[in-house]
């Protein structure tokens, strides 16, 4: 198990990583709303499709908090 954490990418900006996953887990509800609640196939589709977007948009918002910010570097002096 003392290997575990080592796998994990820091996260450098906590708060934006936490709404990246709220879109994320609120994309995946949506799509599920749509698929069983729906019933008209134009609207599940587009339901669907704008789950999509909210899911990859939330994705590229937890890439963007694992991101340094600036010229800084991990390593080294300062």
């Amino acid at each position: 198990m003392a290997g575990l954490p080592a796998n994990r990418r820091p996260v450098h900006r906590p708060r934006l990583y936490g709404w990246g996953q709220l879109v994320a887990a609120f994309a995946l509800c949506w799509q599920q709303v749509c698929f069983w609640v729906l019933s008209d196939p134009d609207t599940r589709q587009w339901g669907s499709l704008s789950g999509g977007v909210l899911l990859l948009t939330g994705l590229i918002v937890i890439m963007v908090s694992h991101r340094t910010g600036g010229n800084q570097q991990d390593g080294g002096t300062p």
